[in-house]
């Protein structure tokens, strides 16, 4: 979504439920980009909100796929509970923040007496004299890991929420512990280098990698990762088959399915190659990159590698004003109209008058069961809901007026007497298939419209099914429709929190909906 005040994306997602507790005083890292955005979940907060730091629609899509990878990661592990860290888990740890001060700094570390005055920190951090833990009443025990926690709990935070991890308080302990040593070892090393002194750094290799998942042979799969995200986000199988072949195809290419191997650089030549070899910027963005970095970020989520490196990688497109999809002209929407009026195979018959006639995507049409038709305040409506088989978005479930050109051509006669979804028979469907049957069936709605000699497809920007929406979203304009009435109709999120104030009434969408004529003659 956008807010009024940015022209920038914005991410929101509720806090679950079941976890809203747990979270409080939780500081994510929620991975934007080559940025982290850090946000602590404080007692009143109800969401999350962050911006995608991104004006590009695509580029904001596959952001967006990494930062909710990345915040379903944690619900899971606020679902499993805290866990111990071992000694081996928290030196990996605290060895993350020595590599990322001193690698960062080493170059340019600025004068000795920056490093000395942090110095004086941690020796005061270990006393039990800094901040406000100076203050307290209380053991010296108890002051000092105060004061540890004050000095370090922000790198502490860090590190476990960029890997996902919800660790118990003896383990919590032990990470400041070796945070605070960390830091230590790692201003020595600044004013050794502040002072000109670039011998190799004997500390470099004494901290450990952090240790693989039990049971792990070494390599980590991507496809494996993949398969992890896919299972707990709940994908729907067509898409999960679909991602998980870009995964197989990235291993391909890189020669070895070894996730924790890859580079930032593997990735870049992937994406070069993608190019390369004619492939649509929205394609390798939102489809084969997304598929990479939401199956990164679930391994560094759940502790099976350290990094993802399809973090930031994207084609940088702008879309050209001769690629945007069009709608059916009105002698083309009458052709398909009219040719559907006299097939008898019901969909040829009824899915292109009903997309027509409400601006649904074609699959939403495709799953409708006759259960799904029904009477409301007085109004023949039909309910577009995930129960079916699947929607778009949470915002796509919706019950839409059925326009009376779909009345009197027969419909509810057609849909009288029948239960369970009426343009497919799940008793004939393989056991064996894997693709949704609604979706075999828009594909044959497609095949269908094609075959009428019209210039539908890709090359003439008009998709034989979705230019119906598209068509749907012009006549509405024209009928000097109420944008958030037409987008309550097709399904389309508000674009603005204040537009999502409210609710279009079903009486609402059906008098509007009458101001659009269905052409079904030539025209």
């Amino acid at each position: 979504m956008k807010r009024p005040t940015s022209a920038f994306h914005q991410l929101v997602q509720r806090i679950p439920a079941d976890v809203a507790a747990k979270a409080r005083g939780l500081t994510l890292a929620i991975p934007v980009g080559e940025t982290v955005a850090s946000i602590k979940v404080t007692p009143t907060r109800k969401d999350i909100r962050t911006s995608l730091r991104t004006r590009d629609p695509q580029e904001a899509r596959a952001r967006q796929a990494v930062a909710v990878a990345y915040l379903e990661g944690m619900w899971a592990a606020l679902r499993t509970g805290p866990r111990r860290l071992t000694h081996k888990e928290t030196l990996a740890l605290a060895g993350d923040v020595y590599r990322a001060l001193t690698e960062a700094l080493e170059d340019d570390p600025g004068p000795v007496e920056r490093w000395l005055r942090a110095e004086v920190g941690n020796v005061r951090a270990e006393a039990g004299q800094f901040g406000r833990a100076a203050l307290m009443i209380g053991t010296d025990e108890t002051k000092r890991l105060r004061s540890v926690e004050e000095r370090v709990g922000g790198f502490s935070d860090a590190l476990l929420a960029r890997r996902g991890l919800v660790i118990d308080v003896e383990s919590r302990v032990r990470l400041n512990e070796q945070v605070l040593t960390a830091l230590r070892k790692a201003n020595l090393l600044l004013i050794k280098r502040a002072q000109g002194d670039y011998s190799p750094d004997p500390e470099a290799q004494s901290f450990p990698a952090l240790p693989e998942a039990k049971g792990s042979t070494g390599a980590v799969s991507l496809a494996a990762l993949f398969d992890g995200y896919a299972k707990e986000r709940k994908l729907p199988q067509s898409t999960a088959d679909q991602w998980r072949k870009h995964c197989e195809s990235f291993a391909a290419f890189m020669g070895a399915d070894d996730a924790g191997k890859v580079s930032k650089a593997d990735v870049v030549r992937w994406k070069d190659a993608l190019v390369a070899s004619g492939n649509a910027p929205k394609t390798i963005n939102d489809s084969k990159l997304a598929a990479l970095r939401v199956a990164f970020t679930w391994g560094v989520n759940n502790v099976r590698i350290a990094s993802n490196p399809a973090t930031g990688v994207a084609v940088l497109h702008r879309k050209r004003a001769e690629e945007r999809m069009l709608g059916f002209t009105d002698a083309e929407a009458a052709t398909i109209l009219q040719a559907a009026s006299k097939e008898t195979r019901p969909i040829t018959r009824w899915l292109p008058l009903l997309c027509a006639a409400s601006g649904a995507h074609v699959g939403e049409m495709a799953q409708l069961r006759a259960e799904d038709i029904i009477v409301q305040d007085g109004i023949h409506a039909m309910r577009i809901t995930a129960e079916a088989g699947s929607v778009k978005t949470l915002g796509s479930e919706r019950i839409v007026p059925i326009h009376s050109t779909v009345v009197s051509a027969g419909f509810l006669a057609f849909v009288k007497g029948k239960s369970g979804p009426l343009f497919f028979n799940l008793a004939r469907r393989k056991a064996e298939a894997k693709k949704p049957p609604h979706k075999i069936v828009a594909k044959n709605v497609a095949v269908w419209v094609q075959g009428l000699g019209l210039e539908v497809g890709r090359a003439h920007r008009k998709d034989p099914s979705h230019a119906w929406r598209h068509r749907f979203k012009t006549l509405a304009r024209a009928a000097a429709i109420n944008d958030s009435v037409a987008d309550a109709i097709v399904g389309h999120a508000p674009d603005s929190v204040a537009k999502a104030y409210g609710t279009v009434t079903l009486a609402t969408m059906k008098e509007a909906l009458e101001r659009i004529t269905i052409t079904t003659c030539s025209v």
